[in-house]
């Protein structure tokens, strides 16, 4: 069950989504959310006090870092004080060094990680987005939800699935958060013959089913692209979460690995659960 979720918090109107995201499954769960700010320090000069002095100082850099500082020291005192209106049990995090490796670390103490589908640790204070998202998807230790820069009502969760081991491995992933009580679900599956597509559906129905899990299936016949078929199936069922898991040989191969993932994730107006 979901006992802890981490959200990455930069400032964005992306992050402040995944924080609205994070309040209501931790509301729902009786969960503790922690809130996770990273300043960055890259090539900062250290000017070196001489031996003895226990110390060093930042020469040249000080300014920015103090600045970076009370960015993210305000991030924090408003997450915490979302949590306390929302009446979650709140944590606040905060790190120096690299955004990427400080979430992946911390991400091993909780069930759950959300990020926006932009990030921008390393623009505090200010700047563009970073590439931090895409280092934490590339080796996640926990499933991680991407979230839009703004969140729909709907309450109906669509599930990639083709039977491959990486896809199997999400949706017990899926289940063990307890997220899956929380939607009504529907399992959409893509192939070139609709009986293998049904067979397919099939398998994830019974598994869900097995953990008293309600689900529709959905199998698709198609030759068409998997991630738009996806996402029409999100967007005509006004879905709140689509979930999906790294495909193996199948069409959707490609689909966590390549250019259409950025695809989905930039076109999706939903947030998107990935694992691998």
């Amino acid at each position: 069950m979901l006992r802890g979720i981490l959200v990455g918090l930069d400032g964005s109107v992306f992050s402040n989504a995944a924080v609205t995201l994070g309040l209501k499954w931790a509301k729902a769960a009786n969960a503790i959310l922690a809130g996770q700010t990273v300043i960055e320090r890259p090539g900062l000069n250290a000017a070196a006090i001489p031996a003895g002095s226990g110390y060093f100082r930042l020469a040249g850099d000080d300014k920015k870092l103090a600045d970076a500082k009370i960015a993210a020291d305000q991030l924090l005192e408003v997450f915490s004080a979302r949590c306390t209106a929302a009446g979650v049990t709140g944590k606040r995090l905060q790190e120096i060094g690299d955004p990427a490796w400080s979430i992946l670390s911390q991400a091993q103490r909780y069930d759950l990680v959300l990020l926006g589908l932009e990030t921008h640790f390393r623009a505090m204070p200010g700047g563009g987005p970073c590439d931090t998202l895409d280092k934490v998807l590339h080796s996640p230790p926990r499933p991680v939800v991407v979230t839009p820069n703004t969140l729909s009502d709907g309450n109906t969760a669509v599930i990639g699935f083709d039977g491959s081991l990486q896809a199997s491995r999400t949706l017990t992933a899926y289940v063990s958060t307890g997220l899956a009580a929380m939607y009504e679900n529907v399992v959409v599956t893509i192939d070139t013959e609709f009986e293998e597509a049904t067979r397919t559906a099939e398998r994830a129905v019974d598994y869900l089913a097995l953990h008293g899990v309600t689900v529709k299936p959905r199998p698709v016949e198609t030759r068409l692209d998997p991630a738009s078929i996806l996402l029409d199936h999100a967007n005509e069922m006004k879905a709140g979460l689509v979930v999906m898991g790294a495909f193996g040989h199948s069409p959707l191969r490609e689909f966590f690995f390549g250019s259409t993932t950025r695809g989905v994730l930039r076109d999706s107006k939903v947030p998107v659960m990935l694992y691998h």
